[in-house]
């Protein structure tokens, strides 16, 4: 596939799309993510950061073309999607898919344009699919690379594009100018600013705009690169040490929003299941953090990874919250002895007890050989072998992503003093795209309740599920309905 098709591929089935070329159970995923999306913004609301950028976006002149989440302010729909943007990453409880974390873009980004541009809620979750798809393609192709998952912020500005591409109804032509536009400038994050400072919560804010204001400048005729990712001085060169370009096949086929999973503690999905099983045997056992002698940890190296990335930045009391959310440590010690994993966690009184960072200090964290090799047995992206030699090779297309689950699994032994231990294993994190989807629409839905329960009455929470679950009966009216549902009744 030569870098021109790649460009006009994407274009061409960007502007093609319909919502009846979306499989029922897409949209029903599309449905969790925007669920997921605004407990996460409501959420980053109460927290640190998210009172210096609710303060910021506030002191901007705008329009009143969307909704500020959950403030209820309106302001120009840029500025709505910078601050909804941050307050979505500002715990880092966004969603998560094969390739790449896309839901703040996906859906902050379509929730605030279709909100200006009057869109319906079938254009609204066709546009958001879309996003998911082509920004997981995009951070797939460089999966094998300086770059991960959760530092991939180019797959904002260019799932932006193709939403608002489509939201605004731009042909195959403006299409591929927007995309060729938007990937002009693709940014490198530099992971001292994403581990070490709040700086992450800009990762999707300062680029979602871009990829917005490109299809703009292409809907008014500004011709954009048609050779954006390949080639020599292409975007896949540039930004992977062995390019996958085999992510750019199965439009239509294989659809990588139903590799969706949704968090349902803030912080990065590598330490769900270590807490999921640290709750459980607290629950369980009643467990004193006070005799806790130590704590064992066994992960996949994706985990210890993730934990020696964030590692240096990691100092105790005076711990920034957003590395905090990477430490497996820190998570440990405080679901154990809070007996919970909240926003609560992450407050700076909450990080500053010494009792959370005494029982840190006994976790020991190592790589479970078994879960190593179980997650490698099941990741799509085994074909394309540990060193990327063979990386031409790989084919979206031929990858079952029904079969596909996606697991961080986890091994926790607590050790008392006077030597009594308890033990626990999970392999798929709650809220995981390994989980039923019956459970991970029910964890969608608590996390919805449990974030918006300190700004929303009962009845509004409801009543804005209730819009997402009929979205594809909706008119651009409800769209502007569940945005102020969604939103303080004081506003």
């Amino acid at each position: 596939m030569t870098s021109t098709a790649i460009t006009s591929r994407l274009a061409e089935w960007t502007a093609a799309s319909s919502y009846s070329d979306v499989p029922r159970r897409v949209a029903e995923e599309a449905k969790n993510q925007i669920l997921g999306m605004i407990a996460a913004v409501h959420a980053g609301h109460f927290s640190d950061p998210g009172r210096c950028i609710s303060r910021t976006i506030k002191e901007w002149a705008g329009g009143k073309e969307a909704t500020l989440i959950p403030s209820g302010e309106r302001t120009s729909v840029h500025y709505a999607i910078v601050g909804n943007a941050a307050l979505g990453l500002a715990l880092e409880y966004d969603d998560y898919l094969l390739g790449a974390r896309t839901g703040v873009s996906a859906v902050l980004t379509t929730l605030a344009l279709a909100e200006k541009v009057g869109s319906s809620g079938q254009d609204l979750l066709l546009a958001q699919v879309l996003a998911n798809e082509v920004g997981g393609r995009v951070g797939l192709a460089t999966g094998l690379g300086p770059h991960d998952d959760q530092t991939n912020s180019f797959v904002h500005q260019i799932g932006s594009a193709v939403a608002a591409a489509k939201l605004l109804q731009l042909d195959a032509q403006q299409t591929e100018n927007a995309i060729g536009l938007a990937m002009l400038q693709p940014p490198y994050l530099l992971p001292g600013g994403f581990y070490g400072s709040e700086g992450k919560t800009m990762t999707a804010a300062l680029i979602a705009p871009i990829g917005v204001q490109a299809a703009e400048f292409a809907a008014n005729g500004l011709r954009g690169a048609h050779e954006a990712f390949d080639g020599e001085r292409g975007f896949l060169r540039a930004f992977a040490e062995a390019p996958l370009p085999g992510a750019f096949k199965g439009y239509g086929k294989v659809w990588l929003t139903e590799s969706l999973g949704y968090k349902i503690y803030p912080g990065c999905a590598y330490i769900a299941a270590a807490v999921d099983c640290v709750l459980n045997l607290v629950r369980q056992h009643h467990i004193d953090a006070r005799k806790v002698h130590s704590i064992y940890v066994g992960a996949g190296p994706l985990t210890l990874a993730m934990d020696g990335r964030s590692a240096p930045y990691v100092r105790g009391p005076d711990t920034l919250a957003t590395t905090l959310t990477h430490s497996v440590a820190y998570n440990v010690a405080v679901a154990l002895i809070d007996r919970e994993l909240s926003p609560r966690q992450f407050t700076r009184d909450r990080i500053k007890d010494p009792a959370v960072w005494e029982l840190a200090g006994k976790v020991r964290l190592s790589l479970d050989d078994e879960l190593a090799r179980r997650a490698r047995e099941r990741a799509p992206l085994r074909v394309a072998g540990d060193d990327g030699a063979h990386a031409a090779l790989f084919d979206l297309e031929s990858v079952d992503l029904v079969a596909f689950k996606t697991t961080f699994g986890a091994r926790v032994r607590i050790e008392l003093d006077g030597g009594r231990n308890f033990e626990t294993e999970q392999e798929a994190p709650s809220g995981s795209g390994a989980r039923p989807f019956d459970d991970r629409r029910k964890a969608v839905e608590d996390k919805f309740r449990r974030e918006t329960r300190y700004t929303l009455r009962k009845e509004r929470m409801e009543k804005a599920i209730d819009i997402v679950h009929h979205l594809e009966d909706s008119s651009a009216s409800h769209i502007r309905e569940l945005a102020r549902l969604c939103c303080s009744e004081k506003a």
